[in-house]
């Protein structure tokens, strides 16, 4: 590795996604800036035990390696309040400040739309949805509220902190197409294209149109709806050398044809309603109900890349398939935090069941070492620490 010095005459721009192994989660370090100056931030912790298994010693390791310590994370995002993907960040927020803390921050992007998206419904339905008992409600809405708990654990930790949180916006929604995220970041461009404000008022008309609008419909109607529309969608365009330019797409649990529609609101599809990124995170974890083969026609990289270990079968053998059909640029890879789990034998059958029935995908899959915390996908210089 080139020493501290050495760097300051051999610059090259890095923009870099790590994966780490975040068990079901995602946790996700970009690192960008220069070779002489890397930077740092983090989107998402995976669930909270990445903390320590993995998110701790790697930005350890990487203060280390730069003689940075404690690190400097420049912003820490969280996409929504979801337990694989907050309760990393919460277990961190509460260590920051800490003689032992390998890492520092003070500025927190945290969707607090989650916990407010109930106020955006018509009447009615919040009416219905309150005369629900705690026994009544869907599981998923019991889980969310848990999730909104972990939240509002985190916000308490950015108080004690001090710290700053979005940028002194209340919720993170997009309104007339994508809005610039004031982040800060000099070299990079973060673009919020979901949740978008106009599905927030289709959810409201769609609602009042229904013939059923009584209590239980209401709830699983919402049910459905929550977690589809939280999810914090990014477009983060990096600007290297010599007009250079790579972009990726970050797309946390949302569902494909929101993120298409946000996509097209914002202005990136094409006119044949495409668009290429030189990186795409495959949203929730590779699960097949998020997605459908239309959305890979659509939406195509040259890195496709899904955080997932076999918990609720991600990612399924039919997003991989379905990724392998879309994919029409030379040199594509999909990039998998994990290839086996022996408590989790549907991982590695999904992956087999899904060479078996695109067999190109055999020479595209990449995997990160048994002794490495994840994958490393470099779009302009390689990061070498």
């Amino acid at each position: 590795m080139p020493c501290a010095r050495c760097r300051r005459y051999d610059m090259a721009a890095l923009f870099s996604l790590e994966a780490l192994d975040a068990a079901e989660g995602d946790a996700l370090i970009l690192h960008y800036g220069d070779s002489a100056a890397p930077r740092h931030l983090l989107i998402d912790g995976g669930p909270r035990a990445t903390w320590q298994r993995t998110l701790r010693p790697r930005l350890a390791q990487i203060g280390e390696r730069l003689g940075e310590l404690p690190l400097e994370l420049r912003h820490i995002l969280v996409t929504h309040l979801d337990g694989d993907h907050i309760g990393g960040v919460l277990a961190l927020a509460e260590s920051l400040g800490a003689e032992d803390c390998p890492a520092q921050c003070d500025r927190f992007w945290l969707n607090t739309f989650d916990a407010s998206l109930l106020d955006h419904l018509p009447a009615p339905a919040q009416a219905a949805l309150a005369s629900l008992d705690g026994h009544a409600r869907p599981a998923s809405l019991q889980a969310l509220e848990a999730s909104v708990r972990q939240g509002q654990g985190l916000l308490e930790q950015i108080a004690r902190l001090q710290a700053a949180i979005n940028g002194g916006v209340t919720s993170l929604v997009a309104e007339g197409g994508a809005t610039m995220l004031p982040l800060d970041l000099g070299v990079l461009d973060v673009q919020l294209v979901c949740p978008n404000l106009a599905h927030l008022r289709k959810l409201a008309i769609e609602w009042e149109r229904k013939t059923v609008q009584d209590a239980a419909a209401t709830a699983a109607y919402v049910d459905r709806s929550v977690f589809n529309l939280s999810s914090l969608v990014l477009v983060v365009t990096a600007r290297g050398p010599r007009g250079r330019r790579a972009r990726m797409l970050l797309t946390g649990d949302a569902r494909g044809d929101h993120i298409l529609a946000g996509l097209e609101e914002a202005g990136f599809l094409d006119e044949n309603g495409q668009v290429f990124f030189d990186l795409l995170k495959v949203p929730h974890h590779g699960s097949d109900r998020n997605l459908a083969p239309e959305f890979f026609h659509r939406v195509q990289a040259r890195h496709y890349v899904i955080s997932a270990d076999g918990r609720h079968d991600n990612p399924a053998s039919e997003t991989l398939v379905w990724i392998a059909d879309g994919a029409r640029r030379r040199g594509w890879r999909v990039w998998l935090t994990n290839r086996s789990n022996p408590l989790r034998p549907a991982l590695a059958a999904n992956i087999a069941a899904a060479v078996a029935a695109a067999p190109q995908l055999k020479t595209r899959l990449r995997t990160r070492g048994r002794d490495q915390t994840g994958v490393m996908i470099d779009l302009l210089a390689a990061v070498d620490y």
